[in-house]
């Protein structure tokens, strides 16, 4: 899988960085769990503090645009992303996990 960052916008009042990344793959679209694990790797942050709101590809082409939310620490991740989208980047278990 090949990370290429589109763009990045930093917001101090969030404490966090919104990024949009190109990602190429092969086969089927990647799991939200591979796909932030290869963000992280590229931006160098640690995986708890990235959250991915949305992954975008288009009909026959192997590469998706990815809206991702990168925050200073995960205590203040927990308090800004909603819900459904920390369940959905940490699988079942959510916030208590």
């Amino acid at each position: 899988m090949e990370v290429e960052i589109v763009s990045r916008r930093e917001n101090p009042l969030l404490q966090r960085e919104e990024i949009v990344v190109r990602v190429k793959f092969q086969g089927g679209t990647p799991s939200r769990k591979e796909v932030r694990e290869a963000i992280a790797k590229e931006l160098g942050k640690p995986i708890g503090n990235l959250f991915i709101r949305k992954i975008r590809t288009e009909y026959g082409k192997e590469e998706a645009l990815v809206h991702v939310m990168a925050y200073s620490s995960r205590a203040f991740a927990l308090i800004i992303e909603p819900e459904h989208i920390v369940r959905r980047n940490e699988g079942s278990g959510g916030i208590s996990s």
